[in-house]
């Protein structure tokens, strides 16, 4: 009898109460890493979103800064304005027929809301910044914001390097992508890469370059892109008209595109910035 009831406290297991018990452990297992899982890709959002707000303040301080040099010059001689032809390419109509600069009408403003970032670097889509018969875009070169700064191009005119500090999608669009982790500006040290779009092998995508002051050359603007616009203060005037009206001030709309982790939707991140037309005050 005593052996008969040592044998039942003594058995094993059964089938149910592994099977059960490895059920409970595999449900906290992928509760675990689903929450595991969830706070990275948060993390990794707040990241990317730290980044692109960045890249965003980089653009709008560049475009102020130029804007506050040519204000503050604009009383000089035309030939100590370092910054005056550099904020004519910023706020003169993109489709004049001398001297086109990269202000559009507010109408051709694209749309933000897509449902992928590819349809913005679609040549075919009407949201698309590369679109140059609509809209012309642009990125600034932050590293590099004297056009009359002789360590750039030295043998180069003024133009040219305007030209390389405002990289426009008119003039580059393979300068212009979308991008495959975070909205970014890829610098690199090869003017010859940069003008066929390509990064190279030494750009500050890779972080052992990317505080060297040698890299210079915007070589791909992936997700991030900046459309000006004029005023609507002219908007009763006639087609034949709007050019000789000037406009009062410029909004400046600095945009991003990616797709965060975890998300089917891509994020979108937008600011603008309202510049009040130099030109008008002189006039005053």
């Amino acid at each position: 009898m005593l052996k008969n009831f040592r044998q039942v406290f003594r058995r094993g297991d059964t089938i149910i109460e592994v099977a059960f018990a490895i059920a409970i452990f595999s449900l906290v297992a992928i509760i675990s890493i689903a929450v595991m899982n969830a706070g990275l890709q948060t993390a990794e959002a707040s990241m990317e979103v730290t980044v692109a707000r960045n890249e965003i303040d980089a653009q709008a301080e560049a475009i102020r800064y130029i804007h506050n040099s040519f204000t503050l010059e604009r009383e000089l001689p035309v030939q100590n304005q370092e910054y005056r032809d550099l904020w004519y390419k910023l706020s003169r109509d993109s489709n004049a027929t001398s001297n086109p600069g990269m202000v559009n009408s507010p109408e051709n403003l694209p749309a933000l809301a897509v449902n992928s970032c590819s349809e913005i670097y679609n040549r075919g889509n009407q949201a698309s910044i590369l679109n140059s018969s609509r809209i012309r875009a642009f990125i600034m070169n932050t590293r590099v914001i004297d056009p009359q700064d002789q360590t750039f191009m030295p043998s180069s005119s003024i133009s040219r390097k305007i030209e390389e500090i405002v990289v426009a999608t008119n003039k580059y669009p393979q300068r212009f992508s979308e991008t495959l982790l975070y909205p970014r500006v890829i610098y690199t040290n090869n003017r010859a890469l940069a003008d066929n779009g390509n990064i190279g092998s030494n750009n500050t995508a890779d972080e052992v370059y990317e505080d060297d002051d040698s890299f210079r050359y915007v070589a791909k603007a992936e997700g991030i892109w900046v459309i000006a616009v004029r005023d609507k203060t002219d908007s009763a005037n006639s087609s034949a008209n709007k050019n000789n009206v000037i406009p009062e001030f410029y909004d400046f709309h600095i945009r991003t595109c990616w797709t965060a982790p975890g998300r089917a939707r891509p994020s979108t991140i937008g600011t603008i910035i309202r510049l009040y037309n130099p030109e008008l005050v002189e006039r005053i």
